[in-house]
């Protein structure tokens, strides 16, 4: 079974940027074939991650809904809707949930589109999800349980308030959560005032400013190619060493 790292976190955390280092750091331990899954409508992870734009699985359910009948079910054209719209790159691909759900009953049709993206899942060693904020797809089941939910915040207290709230969320709708971690992006910022006292979840890693992000992002290239140089990247993956040694000890 393919392990479920979800991302989660208020807006302007950095939350995508995290998405793509940590999809980078499981390429740097071996860890491959990769799905990303961008579950944030203001879907933006491809251009992080040097991979074209999918085209969103929201449309799906009215597609399938209003598409005539055949020889194959539905079930059969729903399963060549989702793989249609796997966006494929060398190591990672990558899809978008795209947009909410419109008007109208989708129960049956959910219940498919989770069926597939399980089956569409298990071909890979590991899936990052990139959430918005609220989690809707996770609060949906619309991804089996999550082995790792890592929590970005800032080290303000607003940053970490937020960051606890998602927790508890995570709590208040019974998320299968294997763990939950806090991953601190930019500790030592102007202001900030480093790593907190206490959090209910354990520290994953302290992401410390990287000067040479802006730029990279600006050129259009890929996180997956940061060089081990990188201080952003070569903190993610020292805790992705550490996380998969935990879950394989």
């Amino acid at each position: 079974m393919s392990l479920l790292i979800a991302v989660a976190g208020k807006g302007g955390t950095g939350k995508t940027t995290c998405s793509a280092l940590l999809l980078r750091a499981l390429l740097a331990s071996g860890v491959r074939p990769l799905l990303a899954v961008d579950a944030d409508p203001n879907a933006n992870l491809h251009l992080l991650l040097g991979i074209p734009p999918p085209k969103g699985l929201g449309s799906i359910r009215e597609e399938l809904l209003d598409s005539p009948g055949g020889a194959t079910s539905k079930e059969e054209r729903l399963e060549a809707m989702v793989q249609q719209r796997v966006s494929e790159g060398k190591d990672v691909d990558l899809i978008s949930m795209g947009r909410g759900e419109g008007p109208g009953c989708y129960c049956f049709v959910n219940n498919l589109l989770r069926r597939s993206l399980a089956r569409l899942a298990g071909g890979y060693a590991a899936v990052v999800v990139d959430n918005e904020a609220g989690m809707e797809h996770l609060s949906r089941r619309n991804l089996r349980s999550i082995d790792h939910l890592v929590l970005v915040a800032d080290p303000s207290p607003r940053g970490l308030a937020a960051a606890c709230a998602v927790l508890e969320l995570a709590s208040d709708l019974s998320l299968p959560v294997g763990k939950a971690w806090l991953l601190l992006n930019r500790p030592y910022a102007a202001g900030a005032s480093g790593k907190p006292s206490a959090f209910p979840a354990p520290l994953l890693a302290e992401i410390p400013h990287d000067p040479s992000l802006p730029g990279w992002e600006d050129a259009g290239r890929s996180f997956l190619d940061l060089p081990d140089s990188s201080p952003a990247a070569a903190a993610v993956a020292g805790a992705i060493r550490g996380l998969l040694a935990g879950r394989t000890n």
